[in-house]
């Protein structure tokens, strides 16, 4: 498994690869009313999020262009 977090002003975001749910992206905003606040939550099992889309978010969200080449070579990270 793998599980890289990028924090910014108020948002967290965590993406990555994992056996069970294939590849991953989430997006955390600020806490309402102490419940944490999840704004995207895709993966490749459950919401049978594609490579394509994986690299969409993670283009949108600014993350590791290393990470972002690997996903396009369809490799883990």
């Amino acid at each position: 498994m793998s599980r890289h977090v990028k924090q910014e002003k108020d948002i967290d975001i965590a993406y990555g690869h994992d056996h069970a749910t294939g590849y991953f992206f989430q997006v955390f905003g600020p806490d309402i009313d102490g419940e944490e606040n999840l704004l995207v939550d895709e993966c490749s099992m459950f919401s049978h999020m594609s490579n394509a889309r994986m690299v969409e978010l993670m283009k949108q969200y600014k993350v590791n262009e290393d990470h972002i080449n690997m996903v396009l070579m369809d490799l883990t990270f």
